[in-house]
């Protein structure tokens, strides 16, 4: 059940990351390294609000995940490195 989450843990972290990057912002967002093709897909209203919702789905699932993980390893007796 760790394993799982914590596989689930790193693969929303990754995808968090990319959807903020690919997201619009005030320098233009990453778009612009692949000529402007990412930036035609979600310049319009649509496409920014997909990227803005999938931010929010994301970020619940990746806040979902920490609890769940905190809460797995300290029942399942793993120790720190510190004790």
């Amino acid at each position: 059940m760790y394993t799982i989450l914590y596989i689930l843990h790193i693969l929303v972290c990754i995808l968090l990351i990319i959807t903020i990057l690919l997201q619009l912002g005030q320098a233009g967002g990453i778009g612009g390294i692949f000529g402007g093709g990412i930036d035609q897909i979600f310049s319009t209203s649509s496409g920014s609000m997909f990227l803005k919702k999938t931010t929010i789905v994301l970020a619940i699932i990746f806040v979902c995940t920490t609890i769940l993980l905190t809460i797995v390893s300290s029942r399942t007796g793993l120790e720190s490195v510190v004790r």
